[in-house]
């Protein structure tokens, strides 16, 4: 049945035009032969057209018609976009077929993008090529943990061909994974699982609770997103699943920017085949050496409706060059959240991971860390026993914020969610302030 989905999948596809087929290609061709001459030239062709089409039909870029490299354009953010969005739209592509799709605003700032034919394509052939990176092929069963509320419904075709299983974690109830946990056991075909970093820390914690047996899944694929990932999260889904779950960086308004791939180590694998990235200064527009923490900017080399060329992503990443990597391409060795999100010590560094030691504390349900001030944070709890370690908390937050951080601590019943089902790990109120 497997095969079936595969092949008609591309079946279809090939009635089509073979459209998606040969962007896979493509994809495929430029990634694993990164430095080749050819590989070179398409990725350098597709930058040269993309700013071409800019200059000759979008109003914001006509002024900047003589510039003659990326790098002499100007960096813009949703904010900007979103305040001049009918300026950044193609003439040429005003009135053609076009795709919406839209973010769910955890930054703040909801944001709409419209995607030409040949950008969904696209978009379609980065998500095939990186799944079966990560040892998923389409047409397997695949659990699919995200908010479902505000997506459409496929059709009949599409939701055979995509065997999708629809996870809704917008609740966290026991008896939603306690489901979810008896239906993959029951299933003895090979599984993929795709979705929220949180969802599968909420899994990992109800298994915790259970005091739960190692379980036989199958597993083949398992892809987080959204959101990074601790420790705990990568240890605990080992234990019970068998599995090395990787992580996925994307966003709504581009696509798949970068991923781990199966047996690849911690490294995630750059899409320079559909993407130019960048990682700026924090403070400046200048580019920061490798190794080194900086804002991820992109220019989408396909969207040709909505040209963004130098778009500041509003994330964190390291950029590095490891020569072992598979195709010997610049990779991220990290990629944080939000800059609005990234926590602060005392001193004014960042620390970007320490939220995640709040998953040494197995009583927690959930947990959120926010900044109020240079020296003052908020710690919100939910659990369903009374704290026992509250200044063991506290001192061990000071550790690594700072001798002189105030610690607070806030029981709640609930972390709220965000429409798109996500929850956030950490808010900074000051540096945003």
């Amino acid at each position: 049945m497997e095969k079936l989905r595969y092949y008609s999948y591309w079946g279809v596809d090939f009635l089509k035009g073979s459209k998606v087929r040969s962007h896979f290609n493509d994809v495929k061709f430029i990634l694993e032969n990164y430095n080749a001459d050819a590989s070179k030239k398409k990725r350098a062709l597709n930058l040269e057209n993309l700013l071409k089409h800019a200059v000759e039909t979008v109003p914001y870029y006509k002024e900047y018609q003589k510039l003659k490299s990326i790098e002499d354009f100007p960096v813009v953010d949703k904010i900007y976009i979103r305040s001049k969005y009918d300026d950044f739209v193609s003439k040429e592509y005003k009135d053609k077929p076009c795709f919406k799709v839209y973010t769910s605003g955890s930054t703040g700032t909801p944001f709409t993008v419209y995607l030409d034919k040949n950008k969904k394509s696209r978009n379609t052939a980065d998500t095939i090529y990186f799944s079966e990176k990560s040892g998923y092929f389409l047409g397997q069963k695949l659990y699919y943990m995200r908010s479902w509320d505000s997506v459409p419904s496929k059709g009949r075709l599409s939701t055979f061909v995509q065997n999708i299983k629809k996870v809704n974690v917008r609740s966290i109830e026991d008896e939603i994974f306690c489901k979810l946990i008896e239906d993959i056991k029951k299933n003895n075909s090979t599984k993929a699982f795709l979705g929220y970093t949180s969802a599968f820390k909420e899994i990992c914690k109800y298994l915790d609770r259970t005091n739960s047996e190692p379980i036989k899944a199958n597993v083949t694929s398992m892809i987080a997103n959204a959101e990074a990932m601790g420790n705990y999260t990568k240890k605990t889904i080992k234990k019970y699943f068998g599995f090395d779950i990787l992580s996925r960086y994307s966003n709504m308004e581009n696509g798949i920017l970068s991923q781990q791939i199966k047996n690849g180590g911690d490294a995630y694998h750059i899409n320079w085949a559909s993407y130019y990235i960048e990682i700026l200064d924090m403070n400046s527009d200048k580019p920061v050496e490798y190794g080194v923490p900086g804002r991820v900017v992109v220019t989408d080399l396909f969207n040709y409706h909505v040209p963004m060329i130098r778009y500041d992503t509003g994330d964190i990443a390291v950029m590095e060059i490891d020569k072992n990597f598979f195709n010997g391409a610049p990779s991220f060795s990290k990629v944080e959240g939000r800059r609005m999100d990234v926590i602060y010590d005392t001193k004014g560094k960042p620390m970007t991971s320490v939220v995640y030691e709040l998953e040494h504390f197995p009583e927690f349900k959930q947990f959120q860390l926010i900044q109020t001030n240079k020296n003052t944070y908020l710690v919100k709890l939910n659990l369903d026993e009374v704290f026992q370690h509250e200044e063991k908390l506290k001192t061990m937050l000071q550790d690594f914020l700072g001798d002189d951080a105030i610690i607070n601590v806030e029981y709640v019943d609930e972390i709220p969610q965000l429409s798109s089902g996500k929850r956030k790990l950490t808010i900074n109120k000051f540096a945003v302030s």
